[in-house]
């Protein structure tokens, strides 16, 4: 069984497509179509490549962080999203790359933006666009009913050893990988097809599940073998388990 929010995300997501995409998932440009954000390919991304194409095309913005190399991020305001992908990866590494980044304008800016808008009304558009600071009572108001007032969420910052050393970007980054999985390879499907499967031996079905992951659903290998492993349960799995939420 997976967590009633992410099984609930994943059916708002393809009600709002209208159908479902076959196996493996291209998400865009289907995506674009029903949500508003819009994909661009840069080879050999980088940090201050991003933030050069923004400034080309008029937008001022930079990243809270030194510069590196990246596979994808995301950029949001005013209610639309750029998601950023590197044009040179292997086609699986883009499409779970470009999962991910969705996931992130979904959970992180799009539905919380939702929420405040029926929550507070048009009032709160300018500070959920960053125009005007929240008022002491909106602070209240959001704080009470646990609503993100935030106009965007910087999730680059790494250490100084490039790792992921702050507890909210942990949590929001679990949160992506978690629903990109669903979507490209949902979780009961898999389990169901592996129950079917003949394969008897561990190491045989680790090897058929990674295969599986990869051919079928189109993910990549070392996402491929992370995910496979949590549908053999088994004691030294037990973290990896919780940190997709699952036990």
């Amino acid at each position: 069984m997976i967590e009633s929010w992410l099984q609930q995300t994943a059916e708002e997501f393809w009600q709002a497509l209208g159908y479902e995409l076959p196996y493996p998932r291209i998400l865009m440009p289907s995506v674009s179509r029903s949500f508003p954000v819009s994909l661009i390919s840069l080879p050999r991304l980088t940090i201050s490549q991003v933030e050069t194409w923004l400034q080309n095309q008029h937008i001022p913005f930079s990243f809270l962080c030194q510069d590196r190399s990246l596979c994808g991020c995301i950029i949001a305001s005013h209610g639309h999203g750029l998601i950023f992908i590197d044009s040179l990866d292997e086609a699986n590494e883009q499409r779970y790359t470009l999962a991910h980044e969705i996931s992130h304008f979904l959970l992180d800016y799009l539905y919380p933006r939702r929420h405040a808008l029926q929550l507070f009304g048009e009032t709160i558009r300018p500070v959920l666009d960053g125009e005007r600071p929240p008022t002491p009572t909106e602070r209240v108001h959001a704080l009470l009913s646990s609503t993100n007032l935030t106009s965007y969420l910087d999730f680059m910052p790494r250490s100084s050893q490039g790792t992921l050393d702050r507890s909210f970007i942990l949590r929001a980054e679990d949160k992506a990988d978690r629903l990109a999985l669903e979507l490209l390879a949902p979780f009961e499907l898999i389990s169901a097809q592996l129950t079917n499967s003949t394969v008897p031996l561990s190491l045989e079905r680790s090897s058929f599940t990674t295969n599986l992951l990869t051919s079928t659903y189109g993910l990549p290998t070392a996402v491929a073998r992370t995910y496979g492993a949590l549908f053999f349960p088994a004691p030294i799995q037990g973290a990896t388990a919780r940190w997709f939420g699952l036990v």
